[in-house]
């Protein structure tokens, strides 16, 4: 079950976190007369977490209510994020949340999501 803020928004349906890797910034000089060049690390950035699967409620007003709880959270914040294996993301942003697709009806409601996270080091 993924929290974000300890908070359980995302364990009401099945649900897969992909973390992408760590970018680090560079700056290339070149100087005359220097065979090769000067490569300066300029220090770790960002990366991007995606996370998608499905949001499911027993009637359409909770599900919304669901979905709503998720965009409140698209506030410009950072927040911590911890998913189904307890892995911890801390200073996680909210960049999209988008429900995929219409609300479905079959065993309550649900919608498919896809969420993009932006962590800071």
């Amino acid at each position: 079950m993924s929290t974000l803020d300890d908070i359980d928004l995302f364990g009401s349906g099945p649900h897969e976190l992909h973390c992408g890797t760590w970018q680090r910034a560079t700056a290339r000089r070149g100087f005359s007369g220097l065979d090769g060049e000067l490569v300066l690390d300029l220090g770790r950035r960002s990366r991007r977490l995606t996370q998608t699967g499905r949001l499911q409620a027993g009637t359409a007003e909770e599900l919304d209510g669901l979905i709503r709880d998720i965009e409140l959270r698209n506030d410009g914040k950072l927040h911590a994020l911890v998913d189904n294996h307890s892995r911890s993301f801390p200073r996680v942003l909210i960049e999209e949340f988008q429900a995929t697709g219409p609300i479905r009806i079959g065993r309550g409601f649900w919608c498919d999501y896809t969420i993009l996270f932006r962590q800071l080091p």
